[in-house]
């Protein structure tokens, strides 16, 4: 049998725990109250005399006449009765939206107060892999900024991006259902897909959703922001760049030119180049400023050659980068992804990284609980080392693997793993002390 409500274990959370403003609130009624009854008293009490008593009635404005000096009194104390009383209805009010009207206003006030005091951290992918990260990391910060790329051209995504001329929205739309805390409910209304032969069969209820807000709002980022506002987002989504026609391009070890992304996933062998046409598409600087104010930067994990590395591919992406002093973590796929990383080891993650994205991280994290994977699968596990390849930074190993999915990351395992990075770095630290200099 429970004997205390939720409503009251809310309210001696709220008490006990620091941050929130509860308990100055809570503090400046009783004080009102106090006052009120003070001054009632002094109304209508008659003088003692003492020592004791003539220093407070000098104190407490004893020259005026009783009722005057009980009428300041009471005024005083019912402004702050008031002024308490509605800081902290606001209070509950505030709880109640960041809740979405389910209980536990106060529990949500001290959550949300506990994840302000995360690392600014920015994570840099698309697709799949940026989500998982996204899931995990909402719930240790709100200072996210997820960056992803813009050359989707399948599905949904790519007929909106030819028809309406928008960047893709598909990879924004994932990131803005992993960042959602109604996740279940929001992925299914944003994953809703309308079926038939109209013209809205194939495409999903999100990617029109954030199409309709790009119109409303003049611009794709704005679109974005304001479906950040409207489902109180633990973040905020910046597409690489708000260029709507980049072709993603390719070329084979043997030779072979792809143009596309779904074509580059398919990839009949190695990829020895990666480009992007036209080649100097104007970068999002959201973008380029969250990379300046971040503690952390994340790379991955995702599709290496589809998600990861069109990124870099925007002017101006790697150079910000790189000229950053804090820690700069490559997240590599805990396996490899059938035809566009057949036989990659964590050395050729790297090696492409360096080559293709220009970026060199100061770590790598890797999957130490690694289970080989059935022979008829696609997919092998990546073993947690570097093959004598020359890396100066640091190799991370942690176990990151979903049990049930061993071809995926688990995201509070990988959202652990990076946050345990960023203490070893003593993140913001280092900024601080450049600053200073």
């Amino acid at each position: 049998m429970q004997f205390v409500s939720q409503e009251w274990r809310e309210f001696m959370l709220g008490i006990v725990q620091p941050g929130i403003g509860l308990k100055r609130w809570l503090a400046l009624l009783v004080l009102g109250t106090l006052l009120v009854t003070t001054g009632v008293a002094f109304a209508f009490s008659s003088p003692v005399h003492n020592l004791f008593y003539n220093v407070v009635h000098f104190l407490t404005l004893g020259e005026l006449p009783g009722l005057l000096r009980g009428a300041i009194f009471i005024a005083l104390g019912l402004a702050a009765i008031l002024f308490a009383t509605y800081r902290l209805l606001d209070l509950v009010s505030r709880g109640n939206r960041l809740s979405r009207g389910q209980k536990g206003a106060i529990a949500t006030l001290y959550r949300r107060r506990k994840l302000e005091s995360g690392p600014k951290i920015v994570a840099i992918g698309g697709g799949t892999g940026l989500s998982t990260l996204l899931r995990g990391l909402k719930y240790h910060s709100v200072h996210i900024t997820a960056i992803v790329a813009i050359t989707d051209d399948g599905g949904s995504s790519g007929r909106l991006r030819s028809e309406l001329g928008i960047p893709p929205p598909g990879d924004a739309r994932a990131c803005l259902v992993a960042l959602s805390d109604a996740e279940p409910f929001v992925e299914e209304l944003f994953t809703y897909r309308f079926n038939g032969s109209s013209n809205l069969g194939g495409h999903s209820l999100g990617n029109l959703m954030l199409a309709a807000l790009s119109d409303i709002e003049h611009g794709f980022q704005k679109g974005l922001d304001a479906t950040t506002n409207l489902l109180g987002l633990h973040g905020r989504v910046v597409p690489v760049s708000e260029y709507t026609d980049v072709v993603l391009m390719a070329e084979t070890v043997t030779g072979q030119r792809l143009v596309g992304e779904s074509t580059i996933g398919e990839a009949p062998d190695r990829i020895a180049k990666l480009w992007q046409e036209p080649r100097n598409v104007p970068v999002n600087n959201e973008a380029l400023k969250a990379i300046v104010e971040a503690d952390i930067i994340v790379m991955g994990p995702g599709s290496l050659y589809t998600s990861v590395l069109p990124n870099f591919l925007v002017p101006g992406m790697k150079e910000v980068v790189n000229r950053t002093i804090v820690p700069k973590v490559f997240v590599c796929n805990v396996a490899t992804q059938w035809h566009e990383t057949d036989g990659y080891g964590v050395a050729d993650h790297l090696e492409a990284l360096r080559t293709i994205g220009g970026v060199v991280p100061t770590h790598v994290l890797v999957n130490s609980n690694v289970v080989h994977l059935p022979e008829e699968w696609p997919q092998k596990a990546i073993l947690p080392q570097l093959d004598g390849y020359q890396f100066n930074g640091a190799l991370v190993k942690a176990d990151v693997v979903d049990e049930e999915l061993r071809t995926r990351h688990q995201p509070e395992k990988l959202a652990r793993a990076i946050l345990n990075i960023a203490a070893t770095e003593s993140v913001g630290a280092r900024k601080k002390a450049v600053a200073r200099a």
